[in-house]
Order: C-alpha cells, then structure tokens, then sequence
C-alpha cells in the first residue's frame, strides 16, 4: 500500500515488482488517495498481479469508518501488508487482519520516524533503505533494533549511456516540483547566478507537483524547458542527453531520481545531506555536494563542471560505476522477497485490546461517518478549505 501520487517511491516499488522472481505470493497494489491534499497523482498501472485505489478524506471522515472501510476492501487472511504511509498504519493498529506489517521507511525525516514509533506495536518488521535511517530508527526504537532490516533497494540497469557533446553544459533536474523537500525554488536562482558568471546552460526539468506554478512564474527564461510528467524509460532516454543532475534537496532517505541519473552516467550536483546522499558520495570524486540551501555554492559547482570537461567525466563515470556495483535489482529485489518469505516468524503477537492512536471527540466507532463528514465539512467551508 502506498499512496497515489508521483514521486520515486512508486518508481522504485513498480521495480521490484518487475523483477521479483517466483516466489508463493501473490502481489496486490492498493494505491491510498485523499482528494482533499495537493498533489499530482501516479495514474498508472503497477507491475503487480492486482492493483486498486482506496480513496478516502482525512480529516473529514471519521477515521474509524475509513479504517473499516479499509479493512474491507484489502481483506483479511494471512500474508503480508507492506505499508508505506499513514492510513494502511492506522488500519493494522485499530483491526487485525492477520497479515504480518512490514513498514518501509522512505525518508530520514521526522515523519517517518513519528510513524514507525506510534504504530510500533502492530510493526512487525521495520525497512530502512540506508544506513542512516537504519541507525536513527534503531536510537529512536532501541528495543525493537532485532525488528529493523536495512535493505537498499536496487534500480533497473539502462539501456543507453550519456554521450558527451561540446557546447553549453546540459542540466537536468527529475523529481518532484516541491520545495519544502527537493528545493525546486532553488534553481532560478542558481541558473540566475549561473548566467551572473557568463556560464551557458540548458535546462530540462522532467516531473511535477504542488509548487509547479510557483517555480514555472519565477523561471520565465527559454534556458528551461519543462518537460511535464514521463515514464521512467522516457526519463532515462532524456537523461542520456544531459551532462549533470541538479538535486538541490533538503533532506532525503535515497533519491529514486538520483540514483536513475547516475546509472545513465551523470555527474550529481546534490545538496550535502547525510541520508542517501553523503552516505554512498564522494564530493569530488562521485558527486558534488555543496551545502544545503547555498545558491552561489550550486552554482560555482556547476560552473566548475562546465570549465573543467574532464573533471565532469570523472565524476559521471564513478557515479555510473557506483550504481553498477551497489544497486543491482535483481539482488536487492530478492533481499525484500527473502523478508517477505520469513512473515510468520516475523509476526508477533498483538494485543487483545487495539488502540487507534488518532482521532478526536467526533472520531468514535458508534458515531455514523455521515454525521461526521457533515460536521466537519461545515466546519472547513466556513474556513474555505476544501471538504
């Protein structure tokens, strides 16, 4: 379970599911929807056995009719529920389906950690994707360390390399137009102090989000083109006919985007954050990691890639190499399916009374999710917020 909006965390579970290997399971997708957040949905068909949407409106609803409604329609029996996000969370604390919890952990950010800790006692086994999230979680959750597996994941092997070509220097950022995360808001300015340098570059920015607008009226310039929402194939295609990777992130757990860029053989210029980026870079030898936030810094490191041809093959090639060794799918594919093999030894017991750790007055199991909703959708309308 995940939710349905675009970002690498879809990428990279559509992956593994391409290539898991025959196994005893059956792989079902349910993507979670809230209509009443902003973002760009996936919209796209996973490589799974069945696939479907939940759709539900936090904080309109009653929180125990959706997980109800939840339990419902994912069904009860025993397997395994891979959750990723809040509302399958919710469901496993409120109503045991029988199914071992396995909770994936995308992002070294308090989010993650917050929900890893509030639903601890229906997780049977907690995934980190890199060693920093594997260490904070377990300093987090001391006592459930036995329970936290760190397992990269892998990324598919691209059919074409980057070709290097005289001429301006050819910039790509793919991700999601969000600031608060990836520091889309960022690149304006550092292609405004770029051009402050006399530094020719082109610009392609595959992908969207919530701050789309926002970045497409600060950036009125034909150095850009925005390449809209592509499949993966078509992100790797155009990633062949680029020179570098712009990521000028706050925080991550391990860029899907990055690592995709890197595979093709480009040089990374990445925000110097310790999860996903400074734990698998070198600055000058993999990447170049200027401080977070630091807009001449990005910029000066660009410029330094366009003036020095060498040092920008360099560093493709290592990144390349990195990829190669480190992320093989099939390998790391199979790590999760041998995790998933082990759910009933991985399963603990659960208490004979569960608690739902959300909710407020009106959130009650013998309140009618109707009365709920209109409560609440007066409430918000008088607010002028969406309902």
């Amino acid at each position: 379970m995940l939710p349905d909006k675009l970002g690498g965390v879809v990428n990279l579970i559509d992956a593994m599911l391409r290539s898991r290997g025959p196994d005893a399971f059956q792989y079902r997708v349910v993507l979670t929807h809230n209509p009443l957040t902003v973002d760009t949905r996936f919209g796209g068909e996973m490589s799974a056995d069945a696939q479907a949407t939940f759709e539900y409106r936090f904080p309109v609803e009653n929180v125990h009719a959706v997980v109800r409604r939840l339990r419902d329609s994912v069904g009860c029996g025993e397997g395994v529920l891979v959750a990723n996000d809040l509302v399958e969370l919710a469901m496993a604390s409120a109503l045991d389906c029988g199914r071992t919890v396995i909770h994936m952990l995308h992002g070294d950010n308090d989010y993650y950690y917050d929900l890893a800790a509030r639903h601890e006692a229906v997780i049977d086994a907690f995934v980190a994707f890199g060693p920093t999230i594997d260490r904070k979680l377990k300093e987090r959750l001391p006592h459930r360390a036995a329970d936290v597996y760190m397992l990269p994941y892998g990324i598919p092997q691209p059919p074409l390399r980057r070709t290097a070509v005289a001429g301006p220097l050819r910039l790509l950022f793919a991700g999601r137009f969000e600031h608060g995360s990836k520091g889309v808001l960022d690149l304006p300015l550092i292609d405004q102090a770029l051009m402050e340098r006399g530094v020719d570059v082109s610009w392609t920015l595959v992908g969207a989000g919530p701050d789309e607008e926002a970045l497409r009226n600060a950036w009125k310039t034909p150095r850009v083109d925005f390449a809209g929402i592509k499949t993966p194939g078509e992100v790797l295609d155009i990633a062949s006919r680029h020179d570098v990777f712009v990521l000028p992130t706050r925080g991550e757990g391990v860029p899907v985007a990055l690592l995709e860029a890197m595979g093709v053989g480009l040089a990374p210029v990445i925000s110097n954050v310790e999860s996903g980026v400074a734990e698998m870079l070198v600055h000058g030898k993999s990447a170049l990691m200027p401080p977070v936030g630091d807009i001449e810094a990005f910029a000066e490191a660009i410029a330094t890639l366009a003036r020095d041809r060498g040092l920008l093959e360099a560093i493709g090639t290592a990144a390349m190499r990195y990829v190669a060794a480190e992320r093989n799918l099939r390998e790391r594919t199979a790590a999760y399916q041998a995790l998933f093999a082990r759910y009933r030894e991985l399963r603990r017991p659960r208490a004979s009374h569960m608690t739902l750790p959300y909710g407020s007055r009106l959130d009650q199991p013998w309140i009618p999710n109707i009365a709920v909703r209109t409560v609440r959708s007066m409430i918000r309308r008088a607010q002028g917020k969406p309902y």
